[in-house]
């Protein structure tokens, strides 16, 4: 198999395009493996999840920050924690230590969580307070709470004259409209409590933060639900304070450990991974726009040669299903598709090849991540049991296949084994004075390395030292430059190291986003924000201007607006028994929940004439908001249906419950698959068919665990003769449309319009 991907990734190099070699990464602990691949191979075609996740967030972060795309809410030395969309005791990015740290602050502490969500998420229902918006407005309800605060002079005055680029005077007149009566009318949220949150919230300031996450931001409006919310914690000055709204430039690998050599970045361009539509998606981080990926090979916008998938089950997660599906099973548009996974899943059955990716208890793994230690951290992930078969890893399978490519990269792979390649990246970390062990024996007996540093409260305070302040010149505005790179800012005659923007301050009014919208040259702005990994557009972005608000504001998406009675706005979610789809062929895990059925408030079934257990069909429609913001998608794909164009229709049962929203929707993810298992399918396996998987593996072959399944739905989700909690539930993808924010990118999951009919 290796020889025979060695000669097809061979070919299409010596074609003279390898930005056709595409490389689609789902999560992953490998980033320093891929990187080394990719560029000696000469592709920039490497693709990911993250628009799906978390684009509109990250870019929110940044407009203020720059160095960092990650805020880490020091929630458990926190006296208040205002929570927008964030299901954190489920799923979230931060996993169980972040909820931890949670519960740590409530009950150690004494914060208050307060919690906005459409839905009573785990998170919502352990909550002090829970409020339902209608899907969307939760940048409305932010920005009247900063109405609230600067209104009742609750705001922190020296922090925003000293630290922000606008005056108090300024954001009295951005937020004048944003009243609590105006958000109460577009959000439902009683004014009155607005208004006695927000108080609270600056009363309990400096220890007190925002958080978020995608109930806020995966929407087509969400880059501005969190510029909105985040500018909080600069109102009432909790921006880097214990307790605060806080973050950590060291997000990976290089703080600590060592980077062996690599090679040059590749030069070729690649529409994919950098779409010239959408300005923030690459410029601060590559951050991509995932969803777009099939939808323009079908239309014949990119091309590829060659596809290798890894860890990614896009036929389950990606929005819009059958074309998904479509696009994989086409061979004209994926002619060769290799498939690097532990399991056999939607991904792996339309591939050529399908490799055996090792699980997290057979294969090494170096982690470091922005910490809520405030802190850098390097851990290690060493192999419990022998790869099963011949299971292997991509830092096993990387280097057969330049050496087999041959033509220079196999030069890049030195190392003998994974054993080398690992001490190499851990060859910094410095001996335990008490054991004598240093390096990956360190790591090995003690699982992780954190070092001594302070924790990252108040940076921007940080002194800059004399050596540093040599050859540096300090402009009118403060900012101190170095060989034109801005280091810092002049604080009372002192220099520090401010914020790392241009200002050199948090920026509020942002005009870097403006200039970058309307593919503007921001060279200047970029050198004097000292992050010099920011880039200005490239020339093919011309021609794609997007107009941004250089300060936060608000809309709302105009298919939200006038929903007829049979409309509702559809949600997503996760359970906390499971991790995105790839936990479904757990058993115990899949017992707890194996079917996901609508959730639908009583008020709105009566209205419809439904009753709990009913089925109905849902049909969903491409976003009216995007026809006008993103002509470029040209959706002549999509079916006219009453004046709008449908994407797909689906029949599930519902289940009424008060924990929702009248107006929405919601289903889970997680279910619904068509491979991966007999388990995740909720299909018992045939008693007589255990010698397909393989002579090698048959003493693994488990009847309890294939055959013993008492939620195996035999109706095969027929209407009349299904039993409620059986089966395998249903792909709430299939109707989500592809719906990329025209501004970073990110998947507008919770933006999209059903209509309902019951069955």
């Amino acid at each position: 198999a290796l020889d025979e991907i060695a000669a097809k990734l061979k070919a299409v190099r010596d074609s003279g395009h390898p930005e056709e070699f595409a490389f689609h990464q789902g999560r992953q602990r490998s980033k320093d493996a891929l990187k080394r691949f990719l560029d000696a191979y000469g592709t920039k075609t490497q693709l990911s999840h993250r628009s799906l996740c978390s684009g509109n967030r990250r870019a929110a972060n940044l407009t203020y920050l720059w160095e960092s795309d990650w805020d880490l809410n020091d929630v458990e030395h926190s006296k208040y924690i205002l929570n927008f969309g964030s299901n954190a005791f489920e799923a979230h990015q931060g996993h169980v230590p972040f909820a931890t740290r949670i519960q740590n602050g409530r009950f150690r502490n004494g914060a208050k969580l307060v919690t906005f969500d459409v839905r009573l998420s785990n998170t919502a229902g352990g909550s002090d307070e829970w409020f339902a918006p209608f899907p969307g407005t939760d940048g409305a309800i932010a920005l009247a709470m900063g109405h609230t605060i600067l209104a009742e002079d609750r705001h922190d005055e020296e922090f925003l004259e000293t630290w922000t680029n606008v005056s108090v005077d300024e954001l009295r007149e951005l937020y004048k409209t944003y009243t609590p009566e105006w958000a109460e009318r577009v959000s439902g949220v009683p004014a009155a409590d607005i208004r006695r949150i927000a108080l609270e919230f600056a009363a309990a300031a400096p220890a007190a933060t925002t958080m978020c996450n995608r109930g806020s931001s995966a929407h087509m409006n969400g880059f501005y639900n969190d510029r909105a919310i985040n500018l909080l914690n600069a109102l009432v000055g909790s921006v880097g304070q214990k307790g605060g709204w806080c973050w950590s430039p060291w997000g990976g690998l290089d703080p600590i450990v060592k980077t062996p050599p690599m090679p040059p970045g590749a030069k070729t361009k690649s529409v994919l991974e950098d779409p010239p539509e959408y300005p923030l998606a690459n410029v601060w981080r590559r951050m991509r726009v995932g969803e777009i990926i099939y939808l323009y090979l079908l239309q014949g916008r990119a091309r590829l040669q060659a596809y290798m998938t890894y860890n990614l089950d896009s036929p389950l997660t990606w929005p819009e299903e059958s074309l998904t599906q479509q696009v994989l099973s086409d061979e004209k548009l994926l002619g060769f598709h290799v498939c690097i996974n532990a399991f056999y899943n939607e991904t792996a059955h339309y591939a050529d090849i399908v490799l055996p990716w090792t699980t997290y208890l057979e294969r090494w793994d170096l982690d470091a991540r922005a910490s809520y230690n405030l802190r850098p951290y390097v851990g290690l992930r060493t192999p419990m049991v022998e790869p099963l078969g011949e299971s292997k890893d991509v830092r096993e399978f990387f280097p057969e296949l330049a050496r087999r490519i041959g033509d220079g990269m196999e030069k890049w792979y030195p190392e003998k084994d994974i054993r080398e390649y690992m001490e190499q990246w851990a060859s910094t970390v410095p001996e335990n004075p008490s054991t004598g062990k240093k390096g990956l024996d360190r790591l090995m007996d003690e699982g992780t390395w954190e070092g001594d540093r302070e924790p990252f409260y108040q940076p921007f305070l940080q002194p800059i030292s004399e050596a540093d302040m040599q050859g540096a010149r300090t402009g009118e505005d403060g900012v101190i430059l170095k060989d034109g790179v801005g280091i810092g800012i002049m604080l009372d005659g002192q220099p520090v190291r401010g914020f790392k923007t241009p200002s050199r301050k948090f920026e509020i009014r942002s005009a870097f986003i403006q200039k970058i919208g309307r593919n503007e040259d921001c060279s200047e702005l970029i050198a004097r924000s000292g992050v010099t990994r920011t880039k200005s557009r490239p020339s093919d972005h011309q021609g794609h201007d997007v107009e941004i608000s250089d300060m936060p504001t608000w809309f709302l998406p105009r298919e939200m607006e006038n929903l007829a009675e049979n409309e509702l706005v559809m949600t997503s979610f996760k359970w906390n028994v499971h991790n995105h789809g790839r936990t479904m062929n757990l058993k115990w895990l899949a017992e707890i929940v194996h079917s996901n059925p609508a959730w639908l408030n009583p008020a709105t079934a009566r209205e419809l004439g439904l009753s709990d257990g009913d089925w109905i069909e849902l049909t969903s429609y491409y976003s009216v908001e995007l026809e006008h913001r993103s002509p470029h998608l040209k959706r002549d794909d999509l079916v006219e249906d009453n004046g709008r164009r449908k994407v797909s229709s689906m029949r599930v049962p519902i289940v009424t419950m008060e924990g929702i929203h009248p107006r929405a929707i919601a289903m889970s993810n997680s279910c619904g698959h068509s491979q991966y298992t007999s388990v995740a399918q909720a299909r018992k396996r045939p008693a007589d068919t255990g010698h397909l998987v393989g002579s090698d593996v048959q003493k693994y072959v488990d009847d309890d665990w294939e055959r013993n399944m008492w939620w195996e739905d035999t109706s095969r989700g027929d209407p009349k003769t299904w039993k409620p909690n059986t089966g395998s539930g249903w792909n709430q993808n299939r109707l989500m449309p592809i719906a990329p924010d025209p501004i970073s990118g990110q998947q507008s999951f919770h933006d999209t319009i059903v209509s309902v009919r019951k069955l």
